[in-house]
């Protein structure tokens, strides 16, 4: 268990959940409900309770280290400011790692439950480039964890790296988290993006069928 003295400490692990605002929860969308900021956070951490039970049956105990928890209540294609709450906490945990020398691991509840800004992902990976970032996306129908390398994703984000490169051909679901993150930050934009490039992403997430 988390605590248990005879576990390494393991990486740093931050399950993480996003709502765009008040009204993005399923019960808004069923009957016009709006949460107050203290229940969508509430709600968001329920949803994490969940992913972070899938995670250990998946992956196990992975140290002693407590993992943390960030809910976001903050549009996806909005930069996350350097100086918010969200970004001082995200930066602890890389700084925590960096000192430990170990890995941080975000785990998203779905594709965009941090972000789909590219200078919000610039931020943490170009201060933390000595620390491994690995984001896991647990999405899809069903659902399932999907793992990408964040200076990688970083590095097509700042167009070092292309789509077509051998280090993305050879990590599909860091090549598939590029992918996702194009395509959601499009709608979110309510910008059309081509049928072709998006059916194959479909199964991966039910929003781009629309």
């Amino acid at each position: 268990m988390e605590g248990d003295p005879n576990l390494l400490p393991g990486p740093v692990v931050v399950f993480m959940a996003r709502a765009d605002d008040l009204n993005d929860h399923p019960y808004a969308r069923g009957l016009g409900t709006t949460l107050s900021q203290t229940q969508m956070h509430e709600y968001l951490r329920s949803t994490l309770i969940m992913t972070a039970a899938e995670h250990r049956k998946k992956y196990g105990m992975l140290g002693c280290r407590p993992h943390k928890m960030q809910t976001i209540i903050h549009p996806a294609n909005n930069k996350i400011s350097r100086g918010s709450k969200i970004s001082r906490y995200l930066f602890a945990a890389l700084q925590e790692a960096r000192e430990a020398i170990t890995e941080c691991i975000f785990v998203l509840n779905g594709w965009d439950g941090w972000t789909t800004d590219p200078a919000t992902i610039g931020d943490l990976c170009e201060a933390f480039k000595d620390v491994a970032l690995t984001i896991r996306v647990y999405a899809g129908t069903p659902r399932q964890f999907y793992e990408a390398n964040a200076h990688t994703v970083n590095g097509y984000l700042d167009r070092h790296i292309q789509l077509d490169d051998a280090v993305i051909k050879m990590d599909r679901d860091t090549g598939l988290f590029i992918r996702m993150f194009d395509a959601l930050g499009a709608m979110h934009y309510g910008i059309p993006f081509p049928a072709e490039r998006a059916a194959p992403l479909v199964q991966y997430d039910s929003r781009l069928a629309r």
